[in-house]
């Protein structure tokens, strides 16, 4: 059975996926509490229900609406992407991308990927993406590459 602090945590991560503007992970997380509830005793029942934690809204930029669920489902099944990508000064490109991660930060939801076009790890804005489509290509990043990358973000 769940703690009232293990509860609690549930019900603030829950919130918490609604700053990331993704639909479909809100959706699956709202499933999952729905799902909890059921089987807690009444006295955490109401408590994951009204839970007295805020959750600010997303201040990150909101990308095309199936587009979070897009690029999950690309990097679960390891499947190029062509975007067509506008920088911060209105340039587009198109770029086709191995994506092996999505980062959450509060001014910005990140698509990392291996960029074909410079060689290297990049980091794609995801309300920046113009268009995107799944290719039938497969790609496995190296781990070395997922190592440097981890790495990073332990730095920071």
């Amino acid at each position: 059975m769940f703690t009232e602090d293990e509860a609690e945590a549930i019900a603030v991560g829950v919130r918490v996926l609604a700053r990331t503007g993704d639909p479909g992970l809100q959706k699956a997380a709202e499933s999952v509490l729905s799902k909890v509830t059921l089987v807690v005793p009444d006295l955490l029942r109401e408590y994951l229900r009204a839970t007295p934690v805020y959750v600010s809204k997303s201040s990150a930029p909101v990308p095309r609406r199936d587009l979070p669920t897009v690029i999950r489902h690309a990097i679960r099944d390891s499947r190029k992407m062509r975007i067509d990508y506008q920088d911060e000064a209105g340039r587009r490109a198109e770029r086709i991308i191995q994506p092996f991660a999505v980062a959450y930060y509060v001014e910005a939801t990140l698509v990392c990927a291996w960029c074909e076009l410079r060689n290297d790890v990049r980091h794609f804005r995801t309300d920046r993406i113009v268009a995107a489509a799944v290719l039938d290509e497969p790609f496995k990043i190296p781990d070395a590459v997922i190592a440097a990358w981890a790495g990073e973000r332990d730095d920071q």
